[in-house]
């Protein structure tokens, strides 16, 4: 049996509980809990009731309080993440906000633009508080296939492998560290009727430690169970096992190298194992070529951008064949180059042949024919794609403070002539791999 959320808002949302007895008051925070876990921490995929099998737990706060509430949390979120894979699940439950976060934390992809003009300070407050709605400004736009070639163009550097940093972590609550030393535990999580194994020794780069080869199997006879037809099961002694591993679970601390400038061989030995048997693209090579083209990440967004504005400065020169604004429009093309220069960082060695080219006299004259032209070097040609490129600026953290760039001056004395010569790399010259 579930109990609708809308009820219980209904019922027992107040403005103050100041002048409530002390019989009401307890009664409404467990209907606050039970709202809360309904839909933020174990929210079903129906995402408006919650099972009645979670009010029992809630008779001894006292004793709830020493539940691993968050160990559940992530046991569900698991789940669900299994059952969202399958082809016929449309819709995915748990706590989507502490995915998100994690997302974003870590990923650029489907990240909003944050403009913080100074260094954020938690002030006690969880990692999530970057993130507040007011501090978003613009929310990426892209299909799902965008996505998807976005997460497959990833490099290296553009990936946080270590988010919670010391720095960051004497920042947010007290809570928010309680238990730490167990975040590193080999064991199963229970919540409820589902358990499911959580294992840092697959992700130890996430914990500042070198990752490994020696990847152990979850457990040969694991097998996933639910609910459903089994109102009858008592789950203490069904889950007795995996309920031991969890009391136990100091006694499965993972130990790991801890990373360091001497371990970056570890490292590379690791990716190469990695690569000989994972699947590596999310996107299948098509026996058509697509036709659209989907900006991998923010880099590739701004020189999109830049192509789109050059063409519309350009087109009504090429379209009325009256050049007389060819200086105005010369000079704007000059500033769109600047804009994406100080946006990006392009490593010329990658691309380019180091080359003079001879511009030294006065824009007004013109664009002159002493330009020499940059040799290209084709950028596919070093690699299987786009995340075989030498990568190795650091990612962009939020919680330093941006770098103030200088204000150009005029554009006369800046301008830019870029030459690019683009060789199109479609999906299909892809390896066929696909993600899991």
């Amino acid at each position: 049996m579930c109990l609708p959320l809308r009820w219980l808002h209904w019922t027992f949302y107040r403005d103050s509980y100041l002048d409530m007895n002390v019989l009401d008051f307890w009664r409404h925070l467990r209907a606050y809990i039970l709202f809360l876990m309904g839909t933020y921490l174990l929210p079903d995929i129906s995402g408006c009731e919650i099972h009645l099998r979670f009010l029992p737990l809630l008779e001894d706060l006292g004793l709830f309080s020493t539940y691993s509430l968050g160990g559940a949390v992530l046991a569900h979120l698991y789940r669900e993440l299994a059952e969202a894979t399958k082809p016929k699940r449309a819709n995915i439950a748990g706590c989507i906000h502490l995915l998100q976060i994690w997302c974003w934390e870590r990923l650029h992809v489907g990240r909003p633009t944050l403009h913080v003009p100074q260094q954020v300070s938690l002030d006690g407050l969880s990692v999530g508080y970057r993130w507040n709605q007011q501090f978003i400004r613009q929310l990426p736009a892209g299909s799902l296939s965008s996505y998807r070639d976005e997460l497959d163009g990833l490099l290296d550097s553009q990936v946080t492998w270590e988010p919670y940093t010391t720095e960051i972590k004497s920042q947010v609550a007290d809570i928010c560290l309680s238990g730490w030393i167990i975040w590193l535990a080999r064991v199963p999580l229970v919540a409820w009727t589902r358990v499911e194994w959580h294992l840092p020794d697959r992700v130890l780069r996430q914990f500042g430690f070198v990752p490994t080869v020696d990847v152990h199997l979850m457990e040969p006879k694991f097998v996933r169970v639910d609910g459903r037809g089994k109102s009858d099961t008592d789950w203490l002694v069904y889950y007795l096992y995996y309920i031991g591993l969890w009391e136990d679970r100091i006694a499965h601390i993972i130990e790991g190298t801890p990373l360091g400038e001497d371990t970056k061989h570890l490292i590379q030995h690791y990716l190469q194992w990695f690569r000989s048997w994972a699947t590596l693209y999310m996107l299948r090579p098509t026996s058509t070529p697509s036709t659209t083209y989907y900006p991998r990440s923010p880099s590739e967004r701004y020189l999109r951008q830049y192509l789109l504005d050059t063409q519309r400065a350009v087109h009504p020169l090429l379209s009325s064949n009256d050049f007389s604004n060819a200086e105005n429009v010369s000079r704007r093309i000059g500033e769109l180059a600047l804009d994406v220069c100080r946006e990006l960082h392009i490593p010329d060695d990658h691309f380019t042949e180091e080359v003079d080219t001879g511009f030294t006299e006065d824009v007004h004259t013109g664009f002159t024919d002493s330009i020499s032209t940059p040799v290209l070097v084709d950028p596919y040609s070093m690699g299987a794609g786009p995340s075989s490129f030498e990568d190795s600026r650091p990612g962009h953290d939020y919680f330093s403070y941006p770098t103030q760039q200088p204000s150009p001056g005029r554009v006369e004395d800046d301008i830019l002539l870029v030459t690019v010569q683009v060789k199109q790399h479609l999906l299909r010259d892809r390896p066929g791999k696909v993600a899991c």
